[in-house]
């Protein structure tokens, strides 16, 4: 449940040649429009896991395919459940969108082991299941700009995973979720809730030698309390820390080269 003001956790990367979509939660439609995206441009989408916050938001994007021309046509990575789920929820909210689903490229992620997909010539997209619920399996990420030489990687939902750790090794950015702070919430354990709390973040940012970490996935009174979040994650790790507003962006390449931005 995002905070009142917060949409739910998702971002983009954009690149030259291509505009990449990660989790489509119930309000990612506004969100990409308060930031300034147009959501018709979108032409790959990424939904690690099945949960209501990260998929909610996909009916609004297969209604809008059929007022659009796309060639290629819209492509979606994601595990063989969560296609089932999405499908199940478009044809049931908006049933008019239901015969443009097959219409999409569809990409199915294998629910475990470490696979890469490549996106362009030079982007490519690496997932391997994270620490996530028995009953929901969730698919931490890892995208490699070749041209640029950088990287992000992106935790999903997780407790706690060396599975990120080593996704994000020598990444440029990993985007971690802080559904939790070791400080304010001693008696809570992340790990129950198939969740991390900043601490841990910062200790598995710290592991994967990243250059720069983003927590995300926050509840109120991690919202209110950012000082507290980054002072948790710097005890382990001594790089860059973001608490990254809706809408902000975090520039990935190297100055003197085109944008590869993400925005959270």
């Amino acid at each position: 449940m995002p905070p009142r003001d917060r949409g739910n956790t998702a971002f983009t990367v954009r690149t030259e040649n291509m505009l990449f979509l990660a989790d489509a939660g119930p309000s990612v439609f506004g969100d990409m429009y308060r930031a300034g995206i147009d959501p018709a441009r979108i032409d790959t989408i990424f939904l690690s896991h099945g949960h209501a916050d990260h998929i909610l938001g996909f009916p609004q994007m297969a209604l809008l395919q059929k007022f659009i021309t796309k060639d290629p046509p819209l492509r979606i990575y994601c595990t063989h459940t969560v296609r089932e789920s999405i499908s199940a929820i478009t044809q049931l909210a908006f049933p008019e969108a239901a015969d443009g689903l097959n219409k999409f490229n569809w990409i199915e992620l294998a629910e475990g082991p470490r696979q890469s997909h490549d996106l362009t010539d030079d982007i490519q997209l690496t997932t391997e299941l994270v620490f996530g619920p028995p009953y929901m399996p969730v698919l931490g990420l890892r995208l490699d700009f070749f041209d640029k030489n950088v990287s992000l990687a992106f935790s999903a939902d997780t407790a706690p995973s060396e599975t990120v750790a080593s996704l994000g090794h020598n990444c440029d950015l990993l985007i971690h979720e802080a559904s939790f702070s070791a400080t304010m919430q001693p008696d809570i354990s992340p790990e129950l809730f198939f969740h991390s709390d900043a601490r841990q973040a910062g200790q598995i940012a710290a592991r994967a030698n990243a250059k720069r970490l983003a927590l995300v996935h926050l509840g109120n009174l991690q919202t209110n309390h950012r000082r507290v979040l980054t002072a948790e994650a710097a005890e382990s790790f001594s790089g860059l820390i973001l608490v990254p507003d809706d809408g902000d962006v975090i520039q990935l390449d190297v100055a003197g080269l085109s944008p590869a931005a993400a925005a959270l």
